[in-house]
Formats: structure tokens, C-alpha cells, sequence
């Protein structure tokens, strides 16, 4: 399976500022082939600030909570260190404009909460692209935001 790498990464420069879903850290942290490859390109772009990252802290609900179902606070630090650590990258705690706006993407395209507030908060930080492997989210191209699928690229 080949994997479009340099593609993936060509395509992710031409945003200044990107949000990130939740399955981009599972993926690169558990080391989830064929993705891992391409978030391995994408946290090495960000690190370079081209372009700079817009992560909501839903996402460490999600990251974390295997870690500590398994009693694992040795794994619970190391993750909390990579996240908190990721250069170029706003960690971002959904505000009030953010809840109501995932609030308005529900109602529109009948999303799940968390997918509403990880992209409502990348919209309201003026995210250029959402990178993700949901290919359902692509209908939220008339909000204004790209969408990048993962998938696309393997």
C-alpha cells in the first residue's frame, strides 16, 4: 500500500493553521499503519510552523482515557508531555462562540457533539483545514473549511 506522502504533506502547506482531529494523535501514538506515516509528515510540518496546528482539548478526553482505564500514569505523563509539547500548537478548550457554533453544526448536518466541537473550534480559531479521516465531514465545505481525509492519501 502506497502512501502519498509528500503529497499529504505539499497539500497540508498550503494552510496557515490547521485543526486536528482526535484520531491524528491516536494514530501517530499508536503507531496505526498505513496513518502513522502520514502523521508522522503532518506533526513534522507543524513542528516546522508550516502550517501551525489548532487542537482542541476534547482530544486529550479521548487520548487519555485508555491510559488511565489501564491504571498506566507513567503513559498518562508521557502523552500529557507530547501534547503540551507539540510545537507550533494551539491547544484550545471550546469557548462559548465554539460551543454554540458546534450547537449550529449539529443542528445542520446532524453531527455528534465531538466532531461538532472539534470543528467548530478549528472554524472559530480560523482554521484553513480540518485534517481527519472522516470522509463524512467533507460536507462541511460550504462552512468554509477544507477538509483533508486521511484515506485519500493511502
Amino acid at each position: 500500500m502506497a502512501v502519498k506522502t509528500a503529497r499529504f504533506r505539499g497539500d497540508l502547506r498550503r494552510y496557515a493553521k490547521v485543526g486536528l482531529d482526535s484520531s491524528m494523535l491516536i494514530y501517530h501514538l499508536e503507531d496505526v499503519s498505513p496513518y502513522s506515516e502520514l502523521t508522522e509528515a503532518a506533526f513534522a510540518a507543524v513542528a516546522e510552523g508550516a502550517p501551525a496546528a489548532v487542537l482542541c482539548t476534547i482530544s486529550v478526553t479521548g487520548l487519555l482515557v485508555r491510559p488511565f482505564a489501564q491504571d498506566r500514569q507513567d503513559r498518562v505523563a508521557a502523552l500529557e508531555r507530547f501534547v503540551l509539547g507539540l510545537p507550533h500548537t494551539t491547544l484550545v478548550a471550546p469557548s462559548y462562540a465554539a460551543a454554540k457554533e458546534a450547537a449550529r453544526l449539529r443542528a445542520r448536518y446532524g453531527m455528534r457533539t465531538p466532531d461538532a466541537l472539534h470543528l467548530a473550534t478549528a472554524l472559530t480559531e480560523r482554521a484553513g483545514a480540518f485534517v481527519t479521516n472522516d470522509r463524512e465531514l467533507r460536507r462541511l465545505k460550504a462552512e468554509g473549511i477544507a477538509v483533508v481525509v486521511l484515506d485519500d492519501y493511502v
